[in-house]
């Protein structure tokens, strides 16, 4: 009987309200985005494609709320604008039947994932936080992320010697993964605290051992490194006021990270050595590790954008790079990357787009900061940190997965922040 009347209300408000029931899809539709990125990335942007379509009567609808707070709309104004810039910089620059064609769509589909970001982050900032859409988000991520952790693990017992296998879910490269289940683990972590549990802080503890686990799985060193003190930052921002506890914690995360790392001692092992042997390489003018090709890649980057400082098509850049191997074999690791990215969200983009896509860059960076202090959101901040701390590795812009992945995490940052949210 209660299920009846619970449902004939919904039909009810659904019919003298037809944008609440567009608003209930949307969010529905940006969950399952979370639920199916690291699966199947095509298919999760789909959906997004989907959420992104039903803002628009959503930002229409409640637009007067949207401008009543503008400091909300300077992140999802920066996503726009650094998603308009890789896309009008590809249509410039790409030429019919460039050798270069793959990298091209790559960043076009990284600013098109921006574009649509925008648009859902501005469109879940016109309605006031729900502290049961909060709570139903919290669990949502929850049992993403376990699911994750049981996927990889199935990955990982189906291989034939798993100390050596990377996992890699639905990725296409582990790196990718390994930064988009920091994003995965790192909501979880939030979303524990957000539901007040009895025993919170020793959920949160096997939740961090659990994730970390699964990231030394994809052997990716940014990850292994980063992901921990990540975790550790959030846990501290949130009780940091408790001594005792967070006293405590902290030497329950020191052994956590012992116990995560003893039975996968041989892959951290095996992960640090060839990282000694590529920085021993690279002193020996050898860039051709994956250590020292980053290194050449930094430097060959800053050369090329120094001389092209309004922007370059990648066929410039990749010709400038062959030069400066040619006059410098310390840098011929570069020469590996020229048709893909120069692993280094800032660098890349000052080679290719020159000063101006820089500056709008470094903007984004600044706008996730900003938004996360106006908003008091931890998690927000340590989100944007993860943005911008794997962009010194890596690029997190550019391609559908690694886009969607920390997109879709600002995004569910924003539906995790509430009062539900600890000072």
């Amino acid at each position: 009987m209660l299920r009846q009347n619970m449902f004939s209300r919904f039909i009810d408000n659904t019919k003298n309200n037809p944008f609440s029931f567009i608003y209930q899809l949307f969010y529905a539709g940006i969950l399952v985005t979370l639920a199916m990125v690291l699966v199947n990335p095509d298919e999760a942007l789909k959906v997004f494609i989907a959420c992104a379509a039903l803002s628009l009567p959503l930002i229409g609808k409640n637009i007067k709320y949207v401008f009543s707070n503008k400091k909300n709309l300077i992140l999802p104004f920066m996503l726009l604008l650094f998603g308009l810039v890789q896309i009008i910089w590809v249509d410039i620059f790409k030429q019919p039947g460039s050798a270069f064609t793959g990298a091209y769509r790559s960043y076009q589909n990284g600013g098109k994932v921006m574009v649509f970001a925008a648009l859902v982050l501005t469109a879940l900032t016109s309605r006031a936080p729900c502290a049961t859409k909060t709570r139903l988000t919290s669990i949502w991520v929850i049992v993403t992320a376990i699911g994750l952790y049981l996927f990889a693990g199935y990955q990982l017992a189906g291989a034939p010697n798993p100390l050596h296998y990377r996992v890699a879910l639905g990725f296409e490269h582990q790196t990718g993964t390994a930064y988009a289940l920091t994003f995965i683990a790192l909501l979880a972590s939030q979303a524990i605290i957000n539901l007040r549990l009895k025993h919170t802080v020793s959920l949160y503890l096997l939740h961090f051992l659990i994730s970390l686990t699964v990231i030394i799985t994809t052997q990716t060193r940014a990850a292994i490194l980063v992901y921990p003190i990540l975790s550790i930052g959030l846990f501290y921002i949130h009780y940091r006021h408790n001594h005792t506890m967070l006293l405590r914690a902290l030497l329950a995360f020191v052994i956590l990270v012992g116990i995560a790392a003893l039975p996968l001692k041989s892959v951290i092992e095996n992960r640090y050595n060839n990282f000694m042997v590529d920085v021993h390489s690279f002193s020996q003018n050898n860039s051709k590790t994956s250590i020292g090709a980053r290194l050449a890649m930094q430097q060959v980057g800053i050369d090329a954008g120094e001389e092209h400082i309004w922007g370059q098509s990648l066929e410039q850049r990749g010709t400038k790079i062959q030069q400066l191997a040619l006059q410098d074999t310390s840098l011929q690791g570069a020469l590996k990357y020229i048709n893909v990215h120069l692993h280094n969200e800032v660098i890349d983009t000052f080679s290719l787009k020159g000063i101006q896509g820089v500056v709008v860059l470094i903007l984004l960076y600044t706008a996730m900061f900003l938004r996360a202090y106006w908003q008091r959101s931890p998690l927000l901040f340590v989100i944007s940190g993860t943005i911008t701390i794997y962009g010194l590795s890596d690029l997190l812009l550019y391609a559908k997965g690694e886009a969607l992945s920390s997109m879709l995490a600002l995004c569910i940052a924003a539906m995790l922040t509430s009062n539900l949210t600890r000072e």
